[in-house]
């Protein structure tokens, strides 16, 4: 038999993470062979052929709480691997890792996964994985991974963060790309968002190795380019926010350049990105028309109310959202600005203030994203009542839609709201105290 097979079982919607994963354990040459499969593709048959071939298989999901009906169903699947299961085989563990088993690791590991991969995944599954090709009939406790223990999460904290210059952001050698990781982590810390609380503060990809990236991305034949980045004008800036204008000029020049060399077009604070209303200011506006393709550009809003901003933590103002919108509409960009309905602590002057907010960016020449509040795990708002449209804002997104002046999945976030709630009365959801409570840290 084989030593290791790790399988990473993921939904279409959010592959991001697979090619991370994939590309860091085969940068580091661990042996250890690597199965992508769709939750569309059969799931039992290929564990039960593993499972005859491998000593261990580590079934790793990475997953949103969005995703908690999928999830579910693949435990099932699994319970059904391990009934049907016969001897002499290898072991199989479930692993979970990803934005909801970070914020909510005790509901996880009830859940029926063996380990939960806490925080950034990279370094840990590379460890877990030599962890298991030497030991593999023993549960691989390494740092950056939690288990139930009598009860109890015990949690192996990283003290030390992911560097992204270690790692490819994609295994460009199997031909699989995606957007270039350019930055990590916000010093932001917004409440409704688990991003600050699972990667801590920003850190970037060097100039250089974002450029190598995209040569090679340029050089396999496709020809568009974009970035992940919690507020992509953010980019090598000391605290994530004000931007470093001759950082991002200095990357934006160089991927325009070498774009040019294979006739490619850059796409930068687009999709799956956006930038921070507070880093828009006429350099970094006339940095982006010189050098990217997009003219689209997502701005985080979030609340027309100065109030709710300042109560979900958000460090700008609404002003501050006019503002970007007036220099990116003056430099020829369309503005799409996001905001959240249903926040935690809103009321009837928040609404209002909010819907007058989106019908001046609208006839400033913005679009509107609409999304509805959703209580995610690991953020303050873990515990908070799930978000809900007031009927007023319901009537001005409707015609702002009608008039192309919006648009959004906010209706479909308002039914997840709920599920979501459902999951934490039924117990799939533990509560933030609950986690606090029932859990023991270990800094590594």
């Amino acid at each position: 038999m084989r030593d290791v097979a790790l399988v990473l079982y993921y939904e279409r919607g959010w592959r991001y993470w697979v090619n991370a994963i994939w590309a860091a354990v085969e940068w580091r040459g661990l042996g250890a062979d690597v199965y992508a499969v769709s939750y569309r593709e059969p799931l039992v048959e290929l564990l039960s052929s593993l499972l005859r071939r491998y000593r261990a298989v580590a079934l790793g999901l990475g997953f949103l709480t969005t995703q908690l009906p999928y999830v579910l169903d693949v435990v099932r699947l699994v319970k059904r691997v391990r009934e049907a299961a016969t001897s002499p085989q290898g072991r199989l563990y479930l692993v979970a890792g990803g934005p909801h088993p970070t914020g909510d690791p005790l509901g996880t590991l009830r859940m029926g996964f063996d380990l939960v991969v806490y925080g950034e995944g990279e370094d840990t599954v590379v460890e877990l994985l030599q962890h298991l090709s030497e030991s593999p009939r023993e549960l691989p406790r390494v740092c950056g991974t939690a288990w139930l223990e009598g009860g109890r999460v015990v949690v192996r904290r990283r003290l030390r963060y992911v560097d992204l210059d270690s790692y490819p952001p994609f295994p460009y050698w199997r031909r699989r790309f995606g957007p270039v990781e350019i930055m990590r982590g916000c010093s932001s810390a917004c409440f409704f968002c688990q991003v600050s609380f699972m990667f801590g503060r920003p850190r970037y990809r060097s100039v250089d190795t974002v450029v190598d990236i995209a040569r090679r991305v340029f050089s396999s034949g496709l020809r568009d380019l974009r970035f992940i980045a919690p507020n992509s004008l953010g980019y090598m800036s000391r605290d994530g926010v004000r931007p470093n204008h001759s950082a991002l000029e200095e990357l934006l020049s160089r991927l325009r350049r070498l774009a040019d060399g294979y006739g490619g077009r850059v796409f930068f604070g687009s999709f799956p990105s956006e930038v921070r209303p507070d880093s828009v200011d006429e350099e970094s506006a006339r940095i982006l028309k010189r050098y990217v393709d997009n003219r689209r550009v997502i701005v985080g809003g979030q609340s027309g109310s100065d109030r709710v901003l300042r109560t979900v933590h958000r460090g700008h103002t609404i002003d501050d959202v006019f503002r970007a919108v007036e220099i990116l509409r003056s430099h020829g960009f369309l503005p799409e600005v996001d905001f959240i309905f249903g926040l935690p602590g809103e009321d009837d002057e928040d609404v209002e203030l909010t819907i007058r907010a989106m019908e001046r960016l609208a006839a400033m020449g913005a679009r509107i994203h609409a999304h509805t509040f959703m209580p995610l795990p690991g953020t303050p708002f873990h515990d908070a009542p799930p978000g809900w449209v007031d009927e007023r804002v319901r009537r001005v997104v409707a015609k702002l839609i009608g008039r192309g002046r919006a648009y959004g999945e906010w209706e479909e976030q308002e039914a997840i709201a709920r599920m979501i709630d459902e999951y934490r009365r039924s117990g799939v959801i533990a509560s933030r105290v609950e986690n606090f409570k029932k859990s023991i840290f270990l800094m590594c």
